[in-house]
């Protein structure tokens, strides 16, 4: 993405151009906003007229804090994105302080329409631009499309597996932003940038009408915590579970993750880059043919042979603690855990968070 313009300098018709928005034209038309360029082009195939953009950062990997100004936490969340998944810090600043910036341009529009699906990628997103568009809701309508199955696809992934027309369909059945959903989104924004995870955990538990899919979203959330029998999250476990069922390369661990989860969220280079960690340290959960695959970029791992280690076998059977083992600093949200007995873990059996006290 382009640079955020000096916006002193640059006048209304070179913001436009360089962010791919109208030039605000009477009447005004629809912004659409969705977490990724997947169905950008296919809304307009689909005849549906107005501005669409994309606000993209996967908030439900690490850290987030509460931060003075936009400024600081778009340079957290790049610093990280950056060691993750070995991207350009500049460029990820970039794009997050562009992607703020075009949501903000909500005002100029008279109906904002956010499209969203059930799964933890989206649900957490969604939540932080009903937060970002709260204060705005007097200036421009919110709408919103959010979705966990389509008639006619057995297995509902997400809005990339809909034809334009199908897209289509779902437009005339937006809803108005009500306060209960931003109250909620509030709530829960609030819960994610604490140092313990008690009140999400608490949002976790409950049911929602005004957000139907956040609750399961969010313990799906939490399900990345250490389990209490082994130190591995949710997705690592999934990880060593299909190298152990057979797959051979990060590709294929990516689909069996794939299928295994009930709401898939993860893109493969956010499943690559947790393969890179199983990777690291001592004693690595996972080797391969590449010597020095803890230091490979993670888009290099699709076509890796991959196979357990002693540690990842003994992890498996439950007999090893992987932070026992790696040593490794886990940040979710506000929380950050390191050494080898964290606070926090997860319970997958009663699928709670619980708190360990180390003497």
């Amino acid at each position: 993405m382009l640079p955020r313009p000096e916006t002193a300098a640059a006048t209304r018709r070179n913001i436009a151009r360089k962010y791919k928005l109208s030039e605000f034209p009477e009447p005004r038309q629809f912004l659409h906003i969705r977490c990724g360029d997947d169905i950008l082009d296919m809304l307009t195939a689909g005849g549906i007229s107005g501005d669409k953009i994309k606000w993209f950062d996967a908030l439900c990997e690490g850290p987030l804090h509460r931060h003075a100004t936009d400024r600081a936490r778009q340079q957290e969340r790049a610093a990280w994105g950056a060691v993750r998944f070995d991207i350009p810090m500049r460029e990820l600043s970039r794009d997050l302080m562009g992607q703020d910036w075009r949501v903000d341009q909500a005002v100029h529009y008279d109906e904002t329409v956010l499209w969203f699906e059930a799964d933890l990628f989206d649900q957490l997103i969604l939540v932080y631009l009903l937060n970002r568009l709260a204060p705005l809701r007097r200036r421009t309508r919110l709408s919103l499309i959010c979705i966990g199955s389509f008639p006619g696809v057995k297995r509902f992934i997400g809005l990339g597996q809909l034809r334009p027309a199908q897209l289509a369909t779902l437009f005339p059945r937006r809803r108005p932003v009500t306060w209960g959903q931003l109250r909620l989104a509030r709530r829960t924004w609030d819960a994610l940038l604490q140092p313990e995870p008690l009140l999400l955990s608490r949002i976790g538990a409950m049911r929602s009408t005004a957000l139907p899919f956040l609750p399961a979203a969010v313990r799906r959330y939490l399900a990345e915590y250490p389990s209490v029998r082994n130190g591995l999250g949710r997705t690592e476990q999934l990880a060593l579970e299909a190298l152990a069922a057979g797959a051979g390369t990060g590709a294929e661990v990516f689909q069996a993750v794939q299928d295994r989860e009930r709401r898939p969220f993860m893109g493969d280079l956010m499943l690559y880059a947790a393969l890179r960690g199983l990777a690291s340290g001592r004693f690595p959960a996972i080797a391969g043919a590449h010597r020095k695959l803890a230091r490979l970029d993670p888009g290099q791992f699709a076509h890796q042979p991959l196979r357990l280690t002693d540690t990842g076998k003994g992890l498996l059977a439950n007999q090893l603690d992987w932070f026992a083992v790696s040593g490794v600093i886990r940040q979710i949200g506000g929380v950050t855990m390191r050494g080898a007995g964290p606070r926090w873990r997860w319970d997958t059996r009663r699928r709670v968070i619980v708190e360990q006290r180390w003497r």
